[in-house]
């Protein structure tokens, strides 16, 4: 039997990830496919994945098509991840991933195809699933972009609900979305830059700039705001602090669910009691293991322990 969840992961819009290799890509030609895998993907199935390989207990809801559900099952169940996804008639979608060039240079292109809504009740399913994860959870994490039929308000209001019965809240999704949910002041949010430039209505030229902006949701009512910065690390700011984490030098495969592990990796660190540095360092370990990485998940603990090791963190003053 599966232990009960402490963290409950919603996300309207999974995908499965069709990883294409093609030597020598270039559009308007022929390319010939040398390898391809598909994996369980979007950003709350990415989340969930990390947060099971943490050994966070973990439940899972969204809306996954029956036709082609197997291998979101097959990694829910080796991982242990509690599925109470709502099935629908129908595939969800596929997102594609063409790997070209050979390390370091690896490039890829990616296409996403936009998310099927079947309709309210089975999303109203969706809520239904949720409100049984409220005896076992305390955190919820909401994750992804929101299917075209399904309301900008919906995190918003979906983040009322959950705070109103006493829950912790992470937001991590962009656009319109983004902006009514973090109108309803969730307990942390996780914009990369170009996310939060959008957010905050202006641009970010700087590390200095972007924690400044930080700041401000913070003193908005926001517990805790962690801002990713690529190659750069991510900036890790609460009330009384704000760090700026640095990753150690890395071989990039795929940045493909790096965020969704940094993400992971601040929950855990929070389930766990850790510090905001030593969240942060997890985080960040997460994140750069998943550069070196394809598919869903984490590698074992002593590599992450090894990334932690490396990180730097600076602390910035408020200028």
């Amino acid at each position: 039997m599966n232990p009960s969840p402490a963290v409950a992961v919603i996300g309207p819009s999974p995908a499965i990830d069709r990883r294409i290799a093609i030597t020598g890509f270039a559009a308007g030609t022929l390319n010939r496919v040398s390898r391809e895998e598909n994996h369980a993907g979007g950003k709350a199935v990415n989340v969930a994945a990390c947060l099971a390989d943490l050994g966070v207990p973990v439940a899972l809801t969204g809306l996954l098509g029956s036709d082609n559900a197997e291998v979101f099952e097959r990694l829910f169940a080796s991982k242990r991840i509690r599925d109470r996804c709502v099935r629908f008639p129908g595939r969800t979608r596929s997102n594609i991933k063409i790997v070209s060039g050979d390390l370091p240079q690896v490039q890829v292109t990616e296409i996403n195809f936009p998310a099927c809504f079947p309709g309210q009740g089975y999303l109203a399913g969706v809520e239904r699933a949720v409100d049984a994860l409220l005896a076992d959870c305390s955190c919820f994490v909401l994750a992804g972009s929101l299917p075209a039929g399904i309301a900008a308000t919906y995190y918003a209001e979906l983040i009322a609900r959950l705070q109103a019965a006493g829950k912790r809240v992470a937001l991590d999704s962009s656009g319109a979305a983004l902006r009514h949910g973090v109108a309803a002041r969730p307990w942390l949010i996780k914009p990369n830059l170009a996310e939060l430039e959008e957010l905050v209505e202006q641009r970010l030229p700087d590390t200095a700039a972007a924690a400044a902006a930080a700041r401000r949701l913070v003193a908005d009512g926001i517990e805790r705001v962690v801002v990713s910065l690529g190659d750069r690390g991510a900036l890790f700011v609460t009330a009384g602090c704000c760090l700026l984490a640095i990753p150690p030098p890395t071989i990039v495969n795929s940045t493909v669910g790096a965020g969704d592990a940094l993400l992971a990796g601040q929950i855990a660190g929070w389930m766990r009691g850790c510090s905001l540095a030593d969240s942060a360092r997890l985080a960040i370990a997460c994140a750069t293991a998943r550069l070196g990485m394809i598919g869903s998940g984490l590698p074992p603990r002593p590599q992450l322990e090894m990334l932690m090791a490396a990180v730097e963190l600076r602390e910035l003053d408020r200028g």
